[in-house]
């Protein structure tokens, strides 16, 4: 399978975090939404296409490892803790105690009032009638933000970038319909795949299901994804518990990606990308 590389440009402020279950699933709506079945047989075959989390531009986020493999001293360990961000050169190199206190997005509260719509005023619907704002979390992403995207030969470099900015067009996540998760990609031409290295220790990028996968060991912090579907009666899909990003896996043979798809549909059926792109990095083994 091949990678390429997508650079973001962020038009607006987003809601929601773009990880990677949630950009495929978009991904896979807007194909559907086109008439497009490629994906329809997704959870009875190999993947055809994984894309990763947003992640800043050159850069990977931390291993989940235990403290002890960082080889941190202890009167900076607090500190450490903070640098969530290495260079892709490091993380593969084996440099794990090379950090950066990367402010990769800033998080603002917004203030916002509702409608009622039998009085046209921002009154409250309820039958106090006081004036009830509340506050949104917005993020605003301070360094360029990158998407990794793994496929085989079911999809071209070209129309993954069409279908990209029409996602962004017309905006991701939560509060879409009033402008937000807006953003244009183009495709990295200088980027030209992660190195292949002789180690048995490899990174996630997007959040994975790791059970029955064969690995040897694995390392990770967890994630709960509680999916919803969009204009339908029932609008809750099942939840589902999963091998956050940044998870790290021992594995016996080289491979470019794991995990697998789920069936998370309830009334209707669905499925949640549950697989990973995989980056290898030089690793001892130290704390484990």
């Amino acid at each position: 399978m091949k990678v390429i590389k997508l650079k973001v440009t962020p038009h607006s402020s987003f809601i929601s975090f773009p990880k990677g279950d949630m950009l495929f699933g978009h991904f896979a709506s807007t194909l559907f939404l086109q008439g497009d079945e490629r994906l329809k047989d997704y959870l009875h075959h190999k993947p055809q296409i994984i894309l990763s989390d947003f992640l800043p531009d050159g850069y990977l986020p931390k291993p989940t490892l235990p403290l002890e493999s960082f080889s941190v001293n202890e009167s900076d360990k607090k500190d450490f803790q903070k640098k969530r961000w290495t260079s892709i050169e490091n993380l593969q190199n084996g440099q794990l105690d090379r950090y950066e206190n990367l402010t990769f997005y800033e998080t603002n509260t917004v203030i916002r009032n509702s409608i009622n719509r039998n009085t046209f005023s921002t009154n409250s619907t309820d039958e106090s009638g006081f004036f009830a704002p509340y506050g949104i979390q917005e993020l605003v992403f301070l360094k360029m933000p990158v998407v990794y995207v793994m496929f085989d030969e079911s999809f071209q470099a070209e129309e993954i970038v069409d279908i990209f900015n029409s996602i962004g067009k017309n905006g991701f996540g939560k509060k879409s319909s009033i402008g937000k998760g807006q953003f244009s990609v183009e495709q990295d031409s200088d980027f030209h795949g992660f190195l292949q290295l002789d180690t048995q220790y490899y990174l996630t990028l997007s959040p994975t299901f790791l059970h029955n996968q064969n690995i040897k060991n694995c390392y990770y912090d967890t994630f709960n994804r509680f999916g919803k579907y969009a204009n339908v009666n029932t609008p809750f899909k099942k939840p589902v518990l999963m091998a956050d990003s940044a998870s790290v896996v021992m594995l016996e043979e080289k491979r470019d990606y794991i995990g697998q798809g789920v069936n998370n549909g309830t009334n209707t059926p669905s499925f949640v990308q549950g697989y990973s792109i995989l980056v290898p990095f030089k690793f001892d083994g130290k704390g484990l």
